[in-house]
């Protein structure tokens, strides 16, 4: 049996070390997985409020923050990890649901399901190249878009969470946050642009040859 590491455990040792692509190509690659996992343990009452997409950006997010921590004992660790932090995720959006203290307006309307809002602000990343028709595998370009969301700044992420997923205007973002409606604008431009920077980094996941 050959004892050479394969791709996932060289990504997760270089990300270990602080390699944010190694990272970013580390959690495209684990998506699927983890989005089965998200979706089948989620109770219908839970898929009704909030989509899979939802709880993984959050599970992403805190596996860019904690990879300090990350302990890589060897095959599958990486996974097994990111599948802890989602069971922590899960935990907290069912007591936010029966606790009803989730914010209504980010609550997924009837007739509109959780993914569509992503598949949204990919359609505005790829607009000027005439994409995504491009963009041929749906699930590797889904999960290249949360990994290249949780590198973004704060401010970048916050402004893109609100025009396109939650779907605000930019009147009600500019009121969010304290800003002018031609800031907003500006500024979600700039996020546009660096979260197509983040995603062409990831293009042999989001593009056909």
């Amino acid at each position: 049996m050959s004892s050479e590491p394969s791709q996932t455990e060289t990504w997760a040792a270089q990300a270990q070390r602080g390699d944010r692509l190694a990272l970013a190509k580390l959690l495209t690659t684990c998506h699927a997985r983890l989005r089965a996992r998200a979706q089948s343990r989620m109770e219908a009452t839970l898929r009704a409020r909030i989509g899979p997409e939802d709880i993984l950006q959050e599970v992403y997010l805190d596996l860019v923050r904690q990879i300090d921590g990350f302990e890589n004992r060897g095959p599958g660790s990486f996974l097994n990890w990111a599948y802890a932090i989602l069971e922590h995720k899960l935990v907290d959006a069912r007591r936010a649901l029966h606790c009803k203290i989730r914010d209504v307006d980010r609550e997924v309307g009837p007739g509109r399901r959780a993914t569509d809002s992503y598949w949204d602000l990919l359609d505005n990343v790829y607009t000027r190249s005439g994409s995504p028709s491009g963009v041929v595998r749906r699930q590797e370009a889904l999960g290249a878009l949360l990994a290249s969301l949780s590198d973004l700044s704060e401010t970048h992420r916050q402004v893109l969470q609100m025009r396109f997923l939650e779907g605000l205007s930019v009147g009600e973002v500019a009121t969010r946050l304290g800003r002018s409606e031609d800031a907003v604008v500006s500024l979600t431009r700039r996020a546009l642009r660096a979260l197509r920077k983040a995603m062409d980094r990831l293009g042999e996941f989001t593009h056909g040859p």
